[in-house]
């Protein structure tokens, strides 16, 4: 059941990025910023946490592989991604999963460094021609900023989500 309930969830917070994509990027003084937020890769990496590491790479390949298609630039880039950053997550943060600053900390991050993997992959591949500078002022902090209000909803769905078992299933 837990299963079923967290793939549901991680589909659903998947449409929640793209329906957020229909709003960016918002015209401020004639300068297009955009709010990226990434719903989806806080979610696994909070599941990484609680669920471990098996259900959260799973999820991190399919996903990625989904994200990989839907968006159609260069496939395997957020697949990857996504289960390095899983795997970075889950090795380093054992320790501190009680701790929900460094959490949040950490979680954020990982979500603006896993930003600037799929900028610089695509500098390389010479897919994006946007400054550095602009990248970071009118990309990367107001997408860092969204997420970090976006943080707390995650957390809460992905405390749930990891507990449906335990709520669900009678007590003996």
């Amino acid at each position: 059941m837990r299963a079923i309930m967290i793939f549901l969830t991680t589909f659903l917070l998947m449409y929640v990025d793209f329906a957020f994509a229909g709003f960016s990027p918002i015209i401020v003084s004639d300068v297009e910023v955009y709010f990226v937020p990434r719903v989806l890769l806080m979610f696994i990496l909070l599941l990484s946490i609680y669920t471990g590491s098996r259900m959260s790479i799973l999820l991190a390949v399919v996903f990625g592989a989904m994200l990989d298609f839907y968006i159609g630039s260069v496939y395997g880039i957020h697949a990857f991604g996504m289960v390095a950053f899983v795997l970075f997550m889950h090795t380093a943060f054992r320790v501190f999963h009680k701790d929900f600053v460094a959490m949040a900390f950490v979680v954020l991050l990982l979500t603006m460094l896993y930003d600037i993997y799929i900028y610089l992959l695509h500098i390389i591949l010479d897919l994006v021609d946007k400054p550095v500078f602009d990248y970071m002022a009118l990309r990367a902090a107001p997408s860092l900023l969204l997420n970090a209000l976006l943080f707390t909803v995650v957390y809460v769905i992905a405390l749930k989500t990891s507990r449906v078992r335990k709520e669900v299933l009678p007590k003996h």
